[in-house]
């Protein structure tokens, strides 16, 4: 038994430990966060916070919440600037935005723009969402991110875009995301980093997103994280929204 214990110990230190699979990963990291049952049972969920330029300065006020269904209702408040909404009922999206003469704007649009809009505040959307690129994914290895030692994981998106999703080496807790934007400049680094994780019912969440460019950053802090207490009404299609829906 010692024999094979030293054997084993020998063979680790030479080819060093055994480099998980996707599907091993992303089983371990929602895990890490209170596993699938748990997300799935969610009813609602329901986040504020503000995002910050580095130096401190608040630039917006984002609300967020979500329903079984589809349903979703966003509100982002540009400071000093101006307000725009997002939502739908589960059958209807819509947005409303205010335009440069501060005239405001109603208007129907699509599920995927909707998703899309939802994904950018919603983190744990993201991350719940990453089995649906299995298929394409492959784990590149070790690398630092997010101050830690993490795996990385590189997808190709529905876009035919190349990302990277960061896992603890440790907790396989998901740290982040890694993508690759085109400027006039040439590619450009954004890094999405996750931090200040806390117990919210039967999961662990992030409180504190940090978005990364290049050497620029800016960071989101959500103060408040609610499961399960958004009332249904809260949904309900705005006068303007329901003028412009054909009648059924």
């Amino acid at each position: 038994m010692q024999l094979l214990t030293l054997l084993s110990l020998t063979l680790t230190l030479a080819f060093g430990t055994q480099q998980p699979s996707p599907e091993s990963i992303l089983e371990k990291g929602i895990q890490s966060i209170g596993g699938m049952r748990a997300i799935d049972s969610m009813k609602s969920f329901e986040m504020h916070g503000v995002m910050r330029l580095a130096n401190d300065t608040p630039v917006l006020e984002i609300e967020l919440a979500t329903a079984e269904g589809g349903k979703v209702l966003g509100v982002i408040s540009f400071i000093g600037l101006g307000q725009s909404r997002f939502g739908s009922n589960g059958d209807v999206a819509w947005e409303q935005s205010f335009q440069a003469d501060q005239s405001i704007e109603w208007s129907l649009i699509g599920q995927q723009a909707l998703t899309q809009k939802v994904q950018q505040i919603n983190w744990l959307e993201w991350i719940t969402t990453l089995p649906m690129h299995l298929d394409s994914m492959v784990v590149v290895g070790k690398q630092e991110f997010n101050n830690e030692q993490c795996w990385e994981v590189v997808y190709t998106t529905q876009g035919n875009e190349k990302e990277s999703a960061f896992f603890s080496c440790d907790t396989y807790r998901p740290m982040g995301r890694r993508t690759s934007e085109k400027t006039s400049s040439g590619p450009s680094i954004v890094d999405v980093m996750f931090k200040d994780w806390t117990s919210v019912e039967n999961l662990l969440l992030f409180k504190k997103v940090i978005f990364k460019r290049n050497e620029t950053e800016i960071s989101l802090a959500i103060d408040t994280i609610e499961i399960d207490s958004v009332p249904n009404g809260f949904f309900n299609l705005p006068h303007e929204i329901r003028a412009l829906t054909p009648a059924k």
